[in-house]
């Protein structure tokens, strides 16, 4: 005679109903929760970045020179040649001119230093319109930070245009176990506007043969977190910043 509510087990006993249901449901709700787990998977962190790839790349400043630890400048007064000077920015980013001292010029575009000085020298003396003019330049740099086998900075061949993807395999790739590549951080200093631009990018390899690369230009950073970046701003203060030779490049983020 059967169990009431009770389906027959293999074994001839009684086996409840409602626990099989239970069981049942207890399948599905997991099952539901793979798929959920998955999904965020699948779109946590940035856009892909073929998806991005146009958005950064116009905002490169190919003509655009910004200045570099390196570079030797002249500074012409045609009304005043006993000023003229030529000076080279040293390994903190500075330069220093006759009567002004030191100035943190490495990130200026050469009509912004031209600018600053002839604030500064307005203050000096008389007739004291000036130009300047880029002597030579020294190397081009990139970094590449966070979870890569060899963190650091890359220097940019000027004959030819580095990618991301270039970027990471000199810094020896992505450490598998703890790379986040799908919040990778791209950090640029715009010279022409004084301003940084940040963008996350879902950089996993899945998402490699994109039809146009991320090209890169002197200053960028890349980093590779560990974890998910909840605020990029916090990061880029706390972190980024106190990782390059002049942290002041990146200018500090005011919440």
């Amino acid at each position: 005679m059967q169990c009431a509510n009770r389906a027959p087990s293999p074994r001839g006993g009684c086996v409840s109903a409602k626990r099989t249901a239970l069981q049942r449901a207890s399948r599905c709700a997991a099952a539901i929760a793979c798929l959920l787990i998955a999904s965020a998977c699948e779109t946590a962190g940035g856009p892909a970045l073929s998806q991005i790839a146009s958005e950064i790349n116009s905002t490169l400043e190919p003509d655009t020179v910004v200045l570099a630890v390196g570079d030797k400048i002249e500074v012409r007064f045609p009304y005043s040649a006993t000023w003229n000077q030529e000076v080279e920015i040293t390994a903190d980013g500075s330069a220093s001119f006759m009567a002004i001292g030191r100035l943190i010029v490495a990130g200026m575009s050469m009509g912004q230093l031209r600018d600053a000085l002839s604030t500064a020298y307005t203050r000096i003396f008389e007739n004291h319109e000036l130009d300047v003019v880029l002597k030579s330049r020294g190397a081009r740099k990139v970094y590449v930070m966070g979870e890569v086998e060899k963190p650091g900075e890359f220097e940019l061949d000027p004959s030819r245009r580095l990618t991301l993807l270039d970027a990471l395999a000199r810094a020896g790739g992505p450490i598998k176990e703890t790379a986040y590549l799908a919040q990778t951080l791209l950090i640029r200093w715009n010279a022409s506007t004084g301003k940084q631009r940040t963008w996350t990018i879902d950089a996993r390899e899945e998402h490699w043969k994109g039809a146009e690369p991320v090209y890169l230009q002197p200053y960028d950073l890349v980093f590779l977190p560990n974890t998910p970046v909840d605020d990029v701003a916090i990061w880029v203060d706390n972190y980024i910043r106190r990782m390059i030779p002049f942290p002041y490049i990146i200018p500090p983020v005011y919440q």
